[in-house]
């Protein structure tokens, strides 16, 4: 892995760390949220891809993966709506990014994509998992039992699964998309072909969750949610958040020769969450999510070392 990948990625999660931050603050996940979250990022990437004159060049064979990566994303939101339903996100979010880890790494080694990994990154990104899944347990907030949480956790799973699968199937998709957009858009400068990439994917992702979040609206009969979050600032600056940082992601995609890879580094914005929740929320950082904070990181570490 590269420094350059290595960097994009410590950004990248910085900005997905505060634009997630914004989603937990806006209160509960909603596809009215989503819906307008996306259109957000849309109009962020759309003027880059126009500048790259490429939007209406791009063969369907890159922008197969581009629909595929952006309606995996969909199922990653609605996995996280379900889940954050029946638990708190301090106690969801973490298994959420847990699991892709496991599973790109599975997928990835199963059908040979990618560099083969050496046993000491496998070892560091089975740690970076134990690490993920200690820290849904590590909350203080309300101070449950392990009993209750495994509770609360337990009828979370199914929408947990959803968007570890989601997030998984845009992980690999987008990475294959990405290295293509790279080959077909040698001598562009890669941020202005990764916008394109990015505008081409939000294109399914914003249309499925707009067309989702009216349909929610008219059958619920319930437009004050929707009014409410239009008008808020919420959605919008997450969604510039959630732009560059994924645009990042794109270029570190680029830049490694194993997608698991980034999957594992991008579990740093467990960290960084962690530390924005104490410095600003006045968190208490237990000993279980000190260890687990440490594990992510240990294992980390390992993936480094060749």
């Amino acid at each position: 892995m590269s420094l350059t990948a290595f960097i994009l990625i410590v950004l990248s999660i910085a900005m997905h760390s505060l634009w997630h931050f914004l989603s937990k603050s806006s209160g509960k996940p909603s596809f009215a949220f989503f819906g307008i979250f996306s259109f957000s990022i849309f109009c962020v990437v759309l003027p880059i891809a126009l500048c790259s004159n490429l939007l209406f060049k791009v063969p369907f064979d890159i922008f197969k993966y581009a629909i595929l990566g952006g309606l995996s994303g969909v199922i990653c939101d609605i996995g996280l709506m379900y889940a954050y339903k029946y638990s708190d996100i301090s106690l969801a979010y973490p298994m959420a990014r847990a699991l892709p880890v496991f599973f790109t790494l599975l997928i990835t080694s199963v059908y040979g994509w990618g560099k083969e990994l050496n046993l000491l990154t496998w070892i560091g990104m089975m740690i970076i998992f134990g690490g993920c899944m200690a820290m849904a347990f590590s909350n203080s907030k309300h101070h449950m039992t392990a009993k209750e949480k495994a509770s609360f956790i337990r009828k979370a799973l199914p929408g947990i699964l959803l968007a570890a699968i989601g997030t998984t199937g845009y992980t690999i998709s987008d990475s294959f998309g990405i290295n293509a957009m790279m080959k077909f858009a040698e001598g562009t400068n890669k941020f202005l072909a990764a916008g394109t990439y990015s505008c081409m994917r939000e294109i399914s992702a914003t249309v499925t969750l707009l067309s989702m979040a009216f349909i929610t609206m008219f059958v619920k009969k319930d437009k004050e949610t929707f009014i409410s979050l239009a008008k808020s600032y919420h959605p919008y600056i997450a969604g510039i958040f959630a732009a560059g940082a994924y645009l990042l992601v794109l270029i570190a995609m680029s830049q490694v020769t194993n997608v698991s890879f980034v999957q594992a580094f991008r579990q740093l914005s467990l960290p960084f969450s962690a530390f924005l929740g104490w410095y600003f929320l006045k968190e208490k950082i237990t000993l279980t999510r000190k260890i687990a904070l440490f594990m992510i990181l240990a294992g980390l570490i390992l993936c480094v070392i060749k």
